[in-house]
């Protein structure tokens, strides 16, 4: 069932007239894992003015500061206040990894309006005109020791200091590695029973040329980029020798291709 065939009533007519009258025209959602390039790509989107960032909004401080307590009432003006990130762009992005949805579609599904829907219904009753662009990472392990980096050492994005020293650990390592196999299969199994054909974007391909995946990206969106757009990456790339050295370390203890 489309969108324009889902018929808002009660709470969600009122959440989405909320959204609407911000002045957001569209929603594009950036469904991804962690260490695949995420934040990279809501800056270099966000920094040509042309759509708002997708930012993490339902992530960890968001359950632990923002959740306990919650109302509906309570959730739906966090929702509306997000759209404050769109900018006077028409645009909101917004970013989740997949252990976020869940508890991000259960807030959405305690309103009246939404029994009977699917996933994909409720987004589309809420949100205006969503699409969803899949962002994935084609080195697991890469990624797996990017993200175990960022965990030991509390450094998440460029810019902001390192709290603790970076500790290699084969374990961790590997417990990235599955969690990034089973949430990459939970997307895809996700979009499959949602009818959800998303853009697909790799990290690779963004770190290759940031400006043609900013703009492939803006066009699946439906926002009109200008010949002359200047894209330039804000955001640095986070590996450096640590990362080489713990890549050649796990796969001479794992055997591991």
């Amino acid at each position: 069932m489309r969108a324009s065939l889902v018929r808002l009533t009660g709470h969600v007519r009122t959440l989405r007239g909320r959204i609407e009258a911000t002045g957001v025209e569209r929603t594009f959602f950036v469904c991804s894992t962690p260490r695949t390039g995420s934040t990279m790509l809501g800056n270099l989107l966000a920094d040509t003015g042309l759509v708002g960032r997708a930012a993490e909004y339902f992530g960890e401080p968001f359950r632990q500061e923002v959740v306990p307590g919650l109302t509906r009432r309570g959730f739906d003006d966090y929702l509306v206040g997000c759209t404050r990130h769109a900018r006077g762009t028409g645009t909101l992005g917004i970013k989740l990894h997949w252990d976020q949805v869940e508890v991000f579609l259960h807030l959405l599904r305690l309103r009246r309006g939404v029994r009977g829907l699917t996933d994909r219904q409720v987004l589309e009753a809420i949100f205006p005109a969503p699409v969803f662009v899949w962002l994935t990472r084609g080195d697991s392990l890469a990624q797996a020791v990017s993200w175990w980096k960022a965990m030991t050492t509390q450094k998440w994005t460029d810019g902001r200091p390192v709290k603790r020293e970076p500790e290699f650990d084969v374990e961790g390592i590997a417990g990235r590695i599955r969690r990034i196999e089973q949430h990459t299969e939970a997307w895809r199994r996700w979009f499959e029973a949602n009818g959800i054909e998303p853009l697909r974007v790799t990290y690779e391909e963004q770190a290759a040329d940031p400006a043609a995946t900013a703009r492939r990206v803006l066009a699946f969106v439906g926002v009109e980029t200008p010949a002359d757009l200047a894209v330039t990456p804000g955001t640095e790339q986070q590996a450096d020798a640590v990362n080489e050295d713990w890549i050649r370390r796990y796969r001479e203890l794992t055997g591991s291709p």
